[in-house]
């Protein structure tokens, strides 16, 4: 029987944030949401920054979907 080494925490990899981590895996395996949608998001995480601080955001993706 095989033993396998499973990290907890691979979020470092892709990313803190939701764009953050849509821009990597554009990188390795394409798109998963517009570019409009993209800039949505950062939108969003940078108010949401300003208002309560913190860093690690993942909106979802109704909420990007209701701005405007």
């Amino acid at each position: 029987m095989a033993s396998y080494i499973i990290k907890k925490n691979r979020q470092h990899i892709f990313g803190k944030t939701r764009s953050e981590q849509e821009t990597n895996m554009r990188k390795e395996w394409g798109s998963t949401m517009t570019d409009e949608q993209l800039d949505k998001c950062k939108f969003m995480e940078r108010k949401q920054k300003d208002s309560n601080g913190s860093i690690k955001n993942f909106i979802p993706s109704h909420e990007i979907d209701v701005v405007k």
